[in-house]
């Protein structure tokens, strides 16, 4: 039973989310394999499928499944409706070549990163790793130089619920997997205006982040730079490489405020 705080929803629409979702985290994948993971016996998971492949959001190959052609207008679309990867996108380019690195647009949804943009300087590294990374949103911010600079920029509350909801798993031995310390880490980040990754989430990546704010107080997202951690140390990495990335922060800012108010939202 839903009570009156609670929107309610069709479970049929639900299923088909759960399926759209399955695919996309996986390959190509079996009737069976989708039934059980949905919940659904073969036969409905079957009728779902079919549906779906005669709208081309779900494509048949060889007795498998995997997401469909038709889904790439929607997202293009939605991406291209943003007030953020508008004010950013040309912003990101020239920060990417100028720093010879990789330079990402990330923005928070429900507790997770989900990247709108990216660019690469002629020399980055990890242009193969990194629009892999563009098919599922990240689920942890707390290892990321982007998602760091976006959560301290959160009501308490809000951070507090991330933490509760994605926890703070480990991926390195640099990885603050400590609340007390993270929220500490992002005291520093407020106070500095940028932060760091270093190898927290992958051995030999470090990045720099700085968020996106709109009228002081909201953050949209934030812009961050990664590189090789082996050129990226001392000085470079702690302070030449922070007032680039905060410069193009402040640089898309200003291109929101020249827009009109309507439609500016995280989403």
């Amino acid at each position: 039973m839903t009570t009156d705080d609670e929107p309610r929803r069709i479970q049929s629409a639900d299923r088909v989310c759960d399926i759209l979702e399955y695919l996309r985290d996986g390959d190509q994948t079996t009737v069976s394999e989708v039934a059980d993971a949905v919940g659904l016996s073969p036969g409905t998971a079957h009728t779902y499928l079919a549906t779906l492949e005669s709208r081309g959001f779900v494509r048949k190959r060889d007795g498998k499944y995997q997401l469909g052609l038709a889904l790439l207008p929607y997202g293009e679309h939605v991406r291209l409706q943003n007030n953020l990867y508008q004010a950013a996108k040309a912003e990101l380019h020239r920060l990417a070549h100028d720093s010879d690195a990789t330079a990402h647009l990330m923005t928070e949804y429900e507790g997770r990163l989900i990247v709108l943009h990216e660019a690469f300087g002629e020399n980055a590294i990890g242009t193969e790793y990194h629009p892999r990374k563009r098919e599922r949103p990240q689920t942890h911010l707390h290892c990321t130089s982007a998602g760091k600079a976006i959560l301290a920029h959160l009501p308490d509350y809000r951070v507090a619920r991330v933490i509760e909801d994605q926890g703070l798993a480990s991926y390195t031995s640099s990885t603050i997997t400590d609340e007390a310390e993270l929220v500490a880490e992002l005291e520093t980040v407020r106070d500095r205006g940028f932060a760091l990754n270093d190898q927290e989430q992958m051995h030999g990546i470090r990045a720099v982040g700085a968020p996106i704010r709109y009228d002081g107080d909201r953050v949209l997202g934030a812009v961050s730079l990664s590189g090789a951690a082996s050129n990226w140390s001392g000085d470079r990495f702690r302070r030449d490489l922070p007032e680039k990335v905060m410069r193009a922060a402040n640089a898309i800012e200003v291109n929101l405020h020249s827009e009109p108010d309507e439609g500016i939202s995280p989403d």
